[in-house]
């Protein structure tokens, strides 16, 4: 059920447009909204950039929304209010890759049961002008993620030219011939972890930050696109029961994190013969179960000691290490920096108080 609060005071688009505006509203208010504190143009490249701040009172944080030319609207979330938040989600037949670390949002897509969103995740959306919905993020919840919007005729174009390549699940996004809300979810791999990382901590400024962006969020599309053609390709090997079976399998592999289910243990509760499951969820996911199951584990100890302040040895426990020293060195090799690195760009970042009663 859609929480009854003020819905005046919701997201980016309320923020830049008032509320019930859309995507495009948003955007094309960059220049003229006063809550915009910092915009920056390259105009050879036709990108415009514009922050916009929350207020301390409310939270902290920003949003940072990126315009490259007439084709692609980017929004980079990285902010936590203190109160829920709402906002009306008018549809505007824009197809969109959301691509999240962290953060706990839920959007009505029915009357009875909103999806929620909040994991680490690739969530592709279209929503057909005329279709609205509600979305809200929870108190104190910090967000981080991503959406790359795109007219769905540009991503045909340039993205899925090749008809034979291209899933047929990601062609029904660019036609929706039924001309309703459609969506999926899937982890995010490392390598779109790591991307959607490096664009949220964007180390340059000015001309430089929005060249940067655009070169990454192009990569973010490619890796989503190919995903689907991946998929779509390993998917007519299986049926659809074994489909249903390993992802039944990815899903106990993302939530059962310490410890995690050895492939025998998981081949049984999903009901497959353990060298099918092993051959299956490499051919459709793209990567091992052991792989697929140490990625989700080194991304969660990254939230816990990021956001929540774990320390190494609470960290390690939660996602399954009996001995530190074992995890610090999967985490290095995962993410090619250490535990403690993490740890020490978060203290900076809090006050003494805050150091005093997390340490």
């Amino acid at each position: 059920m859609t929480p009854a609060v003020d819905r005046n005071v919701g997201l980016f688009r309320t923020i830049l447009a008032g509320s019930g505006r859309t995507l495009a509203d948003a955007f094309a208010n960059l220049e003229q909204a006063p809550e915009v504190e910092r915009l920056t143009r390259h105009p050879t490249r036709g990108l415009v950039g514009a922050r916009v701040a929350v207020p301390p009172d409310e939270g902290e944080g920003y949003w940072d929304l990126t315009r490259i030319r007439d084709d692609i609207n980017v929004v980079i979330a990285n902010f936590m209010y203190k109160d829920l938040r709402v906002e009306m989600v008018p549809g505007d037949g824009l197809v969109q890759f959301s691509f999240k670390l962290s953060g706990d949002m839920s959007l009505a897509v029915s009357r009875t049961e909103p999806l929620r969103w909040n994991r680490p995740s690739l969530l592709v959306w279209a929503q057909p002008t005329g279709v609205d919905i509600s979305e809200w993020t929870a108190p104190c919840a910090r967000e981080q993620y991503i959406i790359i919007s795109i007219r769905p005729e540009f991503l045909a174009e340039h993205f899925l030219s090749s008809s034979a390549a291209a899933s047929a699940q990601l062609q029904s996004y660019v036609s929706n011939a039924l001309e309703k809300i459609l969506y999926c979810q899937r982890p995010l791999t490392a390598q779109t972890f790591d991307i959607t990382t490096r664009v949220i901590n964007n180390p340059f400024s000015g001309e430089l930050a929005l060249i940067y962006t655009e070169a990454l969020v192009l990569e973010l599309l490619c890796c989503a696109v190919q995903s689907f053609t991946s998929l779509g390709a390993a998917e007519e090997q299986y049926t659809e029961r074994e489909l249903k079976c390993l992802e039944m399998a990815r899903n106990t592999l993302a939530r059962e994190l310490a410890p995690p289910p050895s492939i025998s243990k998981l081949a049984r509760s999903v009901g497959m013969a353990k060298s099918t499951l092993t051959k299956g969820f490499k051919a459709v996911f793209g990567e091992t179960i052991l792989d697929y199951s140490l990625g989700c584990r080194m991304r969660h100890a990254m939230t816990l000691m990021r956001d929540q302040c774990y320390s190494v040895s609470k960290a390690s426990e939660a996602v399954g290490y009996a001995h530190p020293t074992s995890f610090t060195t999967a985490f290095r090799r995962h993410f090619g920096m250490r535990p403690i690195d993490v740890r020490r760009v978060k203290s900076r970042e809090k006050s003494p108080e805050q150091r005093r009663l997390n340490s």
